[in-house]
């Protein structure tokens, strides 16, 4: 399991906040939306048969600018 830190701003506009997913938590959150977007563009049967939930990972990461937490 891995997890994966991202930083947004404070409702003050000074301090970031710093949340933390586990590969779990962006699966639960993620999934649903990017699955149904990838068989949107590329259709279902391309999609069940080339991707994984690591790439749904792998794509959350690059959207929201998630660096691995050790």
């Amino acid at each position: 399991m891995r997890y994966w830190t991202i930083v947004e701003p404070a409702d003050n506009g000074i301090d970031p906040v710093y949340i933390t997913y586990s590969d779990d938590e962006i699966l639960a959150h993620y999934w649903d939306y990017w699955y149904g977007k990838m068989c949107e563009k590329y259709g279902k049967e391309i999609v069940d048969n080339n991707w994984s939930k690591q790439d749904c990972i792998d794509d959350w990461v690059v959207v929201h600018w998630a660096v691995e937490s050790i």
